[in-house]
């Protein structure tokens, strides 16, 4: 499952969106708001919930906080990784455009991803939103196409996902000095090492 999870100091709230639909209700109980559209479950905030602590997106600290609710609607879930490190393997210019067209190894597959940061090329590992990750704004990342060309996630900067690290904060895409065996792993797990 792929969902947004945020908490959004100034409120004393976890926001949590399963889906990009329009709320047209609302039911709390006690510190638990459960958003509707229509019929369906969209999204929940968790009142009153009170941290000092800093979090980034996918943060297991929060995904804990929120498995007991999302069990009792939803079973037995399973987070999915949205934001991972892939490689690069081809990368050309798409002519009179500032963009390029990248094939990009996930560790399960090779996907095409459209890219407009100037530091895409070749044999680079950087940070990839696959299909359907939400970023910190709440958006979420579809298919597309940019320029006619099929592009199947994003490429990220530091900024774009809110990491305020001066290692990865230049501009572009982020760049991670790692090697093949990190294809694939979330992000998360490896700014915490590195």
């Amino acid at each position: 499952m792929k969902l947004f999870i945020k908490y959004i100091r100034n409120f004393n709230t976890i926001a949590v969106i399963l889906s990009n639909k329009k709320v047209t209700e609302t039911k709390t109980d006690s510190n638990l708001a459960v958003l509707f559209h229509n019929q369906e479950i969209a999204g929940f905030n968790i009142l009153n919930f009170n941290s000092k602590q800093n979090f980034y997106l996918e943060d297991k600290r929060l995904q804990q906080k929120i498995r007991p609710i999302l069990k009792q609607y939803f079973g037995d879930i399973k987070f999915e990784k949205q934001f991972i490190i892939a490689k690069i393997t081809e990368c050309e210019k798409i002519p009179e455009t500032h963009l390029s067209k990248c094939k990009v190894n996930t560790g399960k597959e090779e996907i095409q991803i459209i890219c407009g940061a100037k530091n895409a090329r070749k044999d680079i590992y950087t940070t990839l939103a696959t299909i359907d990750s939400w970023m910190p704004d709440g958006s979420q990342i579809k298919a597309g196409k940019l320029k006619g060309l099929d592009s199947f996630g994003m490429l990220c900067s530091a900024k774009e996902l809110e990491i305020n690290d001066e290692k990865y904060n230049k501009d572009g895409i982020m760049e991670w000095e790692v090697d093949d065996t990190y294809i694939g792993k979330s992000i998360w797990g490896v700014l915490n090492e590195k």
